[in-house]
């Protein structure tokens, strides 16, 4: 049994991915700090969208999941960005108009809804499929069925080369972990922390991932859960974790990006900016790193240092995020 702390691995950059699905990835982001904001987390998460697509007329997919709770989005960031589409958020009792009018924009040729009836009403969910020639909806009994649904999904055949594990409990590490997870061409699956659900270990055992890699520390993705992936499923087991969700979020950008252009911004204490943003983040090839409203920790300021970055977007208000956090990013542009 092999049970380690990090360690590297092998990356399908997402221009091949991309191009093996037939979709050109997106343009660069502009040099500077930009923030994508809006009215709300719907404003935010079609703001995201138009800006990650602004040159493109038409996406393959795009991702529907609820604003409201944060559980299904921590899986359709990873596979949305993979397959070369955006995740957009709505309420649970109507799709909200901003989110409407994007996805008339990108006249998606599927969309898939994550989560059943409790998270998307029909009567929303009659609404999105009137917006696509194709709609989905992935539901299942909780979140961990939703989590290994989208993955078959989106895996049917192809398998990935690297499956990553993230508590289904709480949002922090897999919002950053979801654009490494994309980048590096697998899916995040979620898990109880004390226990790996079986529909969970069923998909991984499908998998048949080169790599598992498990973001987040004992608390979050307890030592059982670990021992259970690498006793039963897979003997390369990587944790990537840190003493909180800032040092996690710089450990995952710093052991699996060793290069970005660009960084993505996020509130490290609230989840929705982050579900949209890493979809995002994904197309772009770039790291999500979180910081708090009104400062940015010492472990993302190390990492902004090592990444040197062209380009910084903030995601969200200045209620997510302090303006005084924005001119402050500025200091760690590439000279």
């Amino acid at each position: 049994m092999r049970i380690r702390t990090i360690a590297p691995v092998a990356t399908l950059t997402l221009g091949v991915l991309l191009a093996s699905a037939g979709v050109a990835p997106a343009s660069a982001v502009p040099a500077g700090v930009h923030r994508i904001g809006g009215a709300d987390r719907f404003a935010v998460s079609a703001a995201i969208s138009a800006d990650t697509f602004a040159a493109v007329t038409s996406v393959p997919v795009a991702y529907v999941v609820s604003g409201e709770t944060f559980p299904d989005a921590l899986s359709a960031s990873a596979l949305a960005g993979l397959k070369g589409g955006p995740v957009l958020l709505t309420r649970r009792d109507g799709l909200p108009d901003a989110v409407k009018s994007e996805l008339s924009r990108l006249r998606p040729a599927k969309i898939v809804v994550l989560g059943g009836p409790a998270a998307i009403s029909a009567a929303t969910y009659d609404a999105i499929g009137l917006l696509a020639p194709m709609t989905i909806r992935l539901g299942g009994a909780d979140r961990f069925d939703v989590s290994a649904a989208a993955a078959r999904e989106a895996f049917p055949e192809a398998l990935p080369p690297v499956s990553f594990v993230a508590s289904g409990e709480n949002f922090p590490d897999a919002l950053s972990g979801a654009a490494a997870a994309g980048h590096l061409g697998g899916p995040v699956l979620l898990t109880r922390t004390a226990d790996l659900p079986g529909v969970i270990h069923t998909e991984l055992t499908r998998e048949k991932a080169g790599l598992v890699k498990i973001l987040g520390g004992p608390n979050a993705v307890s030592a059982a859960v670990q021992t259970a992936i690498v006793t039963t499923i897979q003997p390369e087991t990587a944790r990537i974790a840190g003493g909180d969700r800032f040092e996690g979020s710089a450990a995952v950008s710093s052991t699996l990006f060793g290069a970005a252009d660009t960084v993505y911004i996020a509130s490290g204490e609230s989840f929705p900016d982050a579900l949209s943003g890493g979809a995002a983040a994904i197309v772009k090839e770039a790291p999500v790193l979180l910081v708090n409203r009104s400062s940015i920790p010492e472990p993302i300021k190390a990492e902004l240092t090592r990444l040197k970055p062209t380009s910084i977007v903030v995601l969200g208000g200045t209620s997510a995020i302090a303006a005084s956090v924005e001119a402050e990013l500025k200091g760690f542009l590439k000279p």
